[in-house]
C-alpha cells in the first residue's frame, strides 16, 4: 500500500530536513509519502533503511486530575492536549505504520537530552526499546553521518532519564503553581486568566520585575560638567571630563568664569599601553548569541533559530552546545579547503595558512560539552536561497572559526590626561599595531587615532570652545531579551538550549511587554512575583533552581536517579501549597495592591489610588505611586542645589526620557492639581 520494503531498519530523525540529509548521506535515497508526510528509503552497506521524522516532541505530560496538588501524570500524544501541535498527529501516524515492519530502530534525533527523549518516547510507545540503537553526530555532513551509522551506540539511557526528569520536574512545578495562581486570580477578580510559573521561568521573571521597578521609579539626577574642545594643529578634539561633577550651579558658573581668564589645557600625563590580545575561543551557543546581539542586534531566540536552520542545511555543526573546544579529530584542513572555494573567504584562508605555516591549533576555551564540540562551519556550499540574516550569522561563525587559529593581535591604548583650572580631562586613542586575528574577526577593536606623538607632558594647548553641559543619570540596568538571557547565563539557570525559549514564554504569557526600545513588566507579572515572594519565597530563588539543575546533571552522568529528585520536589511543593492554602484570604487581599480594577464591585469596596485604580495604601496613593512620590521628595534637594524650584523640577522630569513611568504619573497629578 505504501511501497515499503518487506523488512528494514527504521531511522528516526528529529525534523524532516534532518531526515532528508541523513537519507541522502547514506546513499541514493528514494522519497515516498505516507499521509502526505515524506519518508526516504535508502540502501547502505547491504542494509535497507527507512528514514522518517518526528516533529520535535510527539509526546507530553498530562493528568486527568483536577485542582491542586496534582502529582499523578502520564505521557500522551502531544496533539491531544496542545492546539499548536495538531500537525504532529500525522507524523505519529506515519511512524506507527513504519514501526510495524521495522526489525530495528535507530534514534537519530539531535544528540542532546531533548533529542534522546524524543526518540526514546517514540520507540517506547510504538516499538521495542531492546531493538534500538543511537546515532551520534555533530553535523549533517555526509562524512559525519556515514561515520555515525557505521559506529552506532547503545541507547543513551542516562541522557534519556535526565530529559525525562527535566520534563517531569517542569510539569510538576508548572501545573501546581499555575493552577494555584489561576484559582486565586479568579477568586479575587471573578475573571479567568492563564497564569503560569516554573522552576526557571519564575526566578527569571523575578529578576525582570526587580529591574523594571527600578526603571519605573527612577528619578534622573542632573549632573553639571564642563564640555571642552582643544585645538591641535588647527584641528578640534573633544576632551572627556573625568573629575567630580559640580554640586551647585553657582560653583559651575564660577569655574567657567575662571576658565575664560586662562583658556588652556595642560598635559599632566601621557599613558601608552600596548596589549597583546589572544585569539577568541570557538563559539558555543551562548557566546554566539551574545556576539550576534552585540554586532547584529539579533535576539538570543532569533540567533538560536537561525543557527538551527544553518545546521539543518549542513552549513554548521550542531549549535546547541556549551563547548568552546574544537576536537583534535576535526579535519580543519578539509574545512578550510572547502571554505576557500567561496570567493568571499579565499584570501582569508590563504593568509591564515600562510601566517600559521599550516599549523592549525585553535585557541580552545575552558567550557566543555560531553555531547558536542564548539560550533564550526562545515565548509559545505551555501545555497543561493539563504536569507540575509542567515548569511550574516553564518559569516560571523566562519570569521570566528578562522580567528581562533590566528596569531595574537597587538593593540596600543593611549590616554592623555589634561588639567584645566585644577579639574581633570582625558583624550583616549586606540591604535592597532598588529592585526593578527582581528583581520578575520574585526568586531572587537575600533581604532581611534589621536596625534599623541606630537604631544608631551607640560605642554599647554589652547581651548577652542568650552561650555557648561548637563547630563542626566539613568537606571544602570536595561531590560530586554538579551539582558535577561545574559542574566540567566551569569547566574547559571536554564540551559544553552532553553534560555531563549523561556524568555519568549514570559512575553507570550503577558508578563513581559515589548516597548519601542526596551521591555516592561505588566501589572500581572509584578503581582505574580510579589505574591510568590511573600508567600512562597523559595520558588523565586535561583538557589532552588540551580540545585535541581545540578540534580539533573547528576542523572546525566549516571550518579543519581529521577525518582529521588521527583520525590524531593513533591515534598517542597506540598509545603508551598499548604502555606498558600493557609494564607489564601490574605493573598487574595494582597492582589488588589498590584492590579488595577476598572470596575467597582459591591462585594469588594476599598479606597482607590488618586492616580490609578489600584488599592490606596499611603497618602491615598497605591504602593507604587507612593514610592514614586516619596522618591520625588527625597531627590528634590539635589535638583534645588542646581537652581530648580519645585514646579520647574517636576515639569523637567516629565520631559526627560529616563524618568520612570510611576514618577511621571505622579508628576502629572501634582502639576494638574498644583500640589507639592
Amino acid at each position: 500500500m505504501y511501497s515499503l520494503p518487506h523488512r528494514y531498519i527504521l531511522i528516526i530523525a528529529e525534523k524532516p530536513k534532518a531526515a532528508e540529509k541523513i537519507a541522502n548521506a547514506l546513499g541514493k535515497a528514494v522519497k515516498r509519502r505516507i499521509f502526505n508526510i515524506p519518508i526516504w528509503i535508502v540502501h547502505h552497506m547491504e542494509k535497507t533503511y527507512v528514514v522518517a521524522s518526528a516533529a520535535g516532541h510527539l509526546y507530553t505530560l498530562d493528568t486527568d486530575e483536577k485542582g491542586y496538588p496534582v502529582f499523578n501524570y502520564k505521557w500522551v500524544p502531544r496533539y491531544l492536549i496542545d492546539k499548536d501541535a495538531k500537525h504532529t498527529y500525522k507524523f505519529l501516524k506515519v511512524l506507527d505504520v513504519l514501526f510495524k515492519r521495522a526489525s530495528e530502530y535507530i534514534n537519530a534525533c539531535d544528540y542532546d537530552i531533548e533529542g534522546s527523549l524524543i526518540g526514546y518516547m517514540i520507540i517506547k510507545n510504538l516499538g521495542d526499546i531492546k531493538k534500538a540503537k543511537r546515532a551520534k553526530f555533530s553535523s549533517l555532513t555526509r562524512q559525519e553521518i556515514v561515520k555515525a551509522f557505521n559506529s552506532l551506540l547503545p541507547m543513551d539511557f542516562e541522557m534519556i532519564e535526565a530529559g525525562y526528569c527535566r520534563h517531569v520536574l517542569d510539569w510538576l512545578w508548572g501545573i501546581n503553581i499555575s493552577r494555584i495562581l489561576i484559582d486565586l486570580y479568579f477568586k479575587a477578580f471573578q475573571s479567568r486568566r492563564i497564569l503560569s510559573a516554573g522552576r526557571v521561568q519564575t526566578p527569571t521573571l523575578a529578576y525582570a520585575v526587580d529591574v523594571a521597578l527600578q526603571r519605573k521609579l527612577h528619578i534622573p539626577l542632573p549632573l553639571i560638567y564642563p564640555l571642552v574642545w582643544i585645538s591641535i594643529n588647527g584641528k578640534e578634539y573633544k576632551l572627556n571630563f573625568i573629575d567630580e561633577f559640580f554640586t551647585s550651579l553657582e560653583t559651575a558658573k564660577h569655574y567657567i568664569e575662571n576658565v575664560k581668564k586662562n583658556p588652556y589645557a595642560k598635559i599632566v600625563d601621557i599613558e601608552i599601553k600596548t596589549v597583546e590580545l589572544q585569539p577568541p575561543h570557538p563559539f558555543n551557543l551562548p557566546d554566539l548569541q551574545s556576539e550576534a546581539y552585540r554586532i547584529h542586534r539579533f535576539t538570543p531566540y532569533k540567533t538560536q533559530k537561525l543557527a538551527e536552520d544553518l545546521y539543518l542545511e549542513a552549513l554548521i555543526s550542531y549549535p546547541r552546545t556549551n563547548s568552546q573546544k574544537l576536537p583534535s579529530t576535526l579535519n580543519n584542513e578539509e574545512i578550510l579547503k572547502k571554505l576557500a572555494e567561496n570567493p568571499k573567504y579565499r584570501s582569508y584562508v590563504k593568509d591564515l595558512l600562510s601566517e600559521t605555516k599550516g599549523i592549525l591549533k585553535p585557541n580552545n576555551g575552558f567550557k566543555e560539552d560531553p555531547a558536542h564540540p564548539a560550533i564550526y562551519p562545515t565548509g559545505e556550499r551555501i545555497s543561493d536561497k539563504l536569507k540575509e540574516d542567515h548569511i550574516k550569522l553564518y559569516e560571523l561563525i566562519v570569521r570566528r572559526y578562522l580567528a581562533t587559529f590566528s596569531l595574537p593581535a597587538r593593540v596600543q591604548y593611549i590616554k592623555i590626561v589634561f588639567e584645566i583650572n585644577n579639574l581633570k580631562y582625558a583624550m583616549n586613542g586606540v591604535k592597532i599595531v598588529y592585526n593578527g586575528w582581528l583581520k578575520y574577526y574585526p568586531y572587537v577593536v575600533s581604532e581611534k587615532i589621536i596625534p599623541y606623538e606630537e604631544l608631551k607632558k607640560g605642554l599647554l594647548l589652547p581651548l577652542k570652545r568650552f561650555k557648561l553641559a548637563t547630563k542626566y543619570t539613568h537606571s544602570s540596568k536595561t531590560l530586554n531579551r538579551y539582558t535577561l538571557f545574559k542574566w540567566m547565563e551569569d547566574v547559571g539557570i536554564g540551559t544553552e538550549s532553553t534560555r531563549a525559549e523561556i524568555i519568549e514564554l514570559l512575553y507570550k504569557r503577558g508578563y513581559l511587554v515589548q516597548k519601542t526600545r526596551n521591555t516592561d513588566v505588566s501589572d500581572i507579572g509584578i503581582m505574580v512575583i510579589y505574591l510568590l515572594k511573600k508567600f512562597v519565597k523559595d520558588l523565586i530563588s535561583i538557589d532552588l533552581t540551580k540545585k535541581f539543575e545540578s540534580y539533573l546533571e547528576m542523572i546525566r552522568i549516571g550518579k543519581s536517579k529521577c525518582k529521588n529528585i521527583v520525590d524531593e520536589a513533591k515534598e517542597i511543593l506540598l509545603q508551598y501549597i499548604s502555606n498558600i492554602k493557609t494564607f489564601e484570604s490574605d493573598i487574595i487581599e494582597e492582589m488588589y495592591n498590584y492590579v488595577e480594577q476598572k470596575y467597582k464591585r459591591k462585594e469588594k469596596q476599598f479606597n482607590r489610588c488618586l492616580i490609578c485604580e489600584r488599592k490606596a495604601m499611603h497618602n491615598n496613593f497605591c504602593m507604587f505611586h507612593y514610592l514614586a512620590f516619596k522618591k520625588l521628595n527625597e531627590s528634590y534637594p539635589h535638583w534645588r542645589s542646581l537652581g530648580y524650584e519645585w514646579h520647574d523640577y517636576i515639569s523637567k522630569l516629565l520631559k526627560l526620557r529616563y524618568t520612570g513611568t510611576y514618577v511621571k504619573e505622579v508628576c502629572e497629578y501634582l502639576l494638574k492639581n498644583n500640589l507639592k
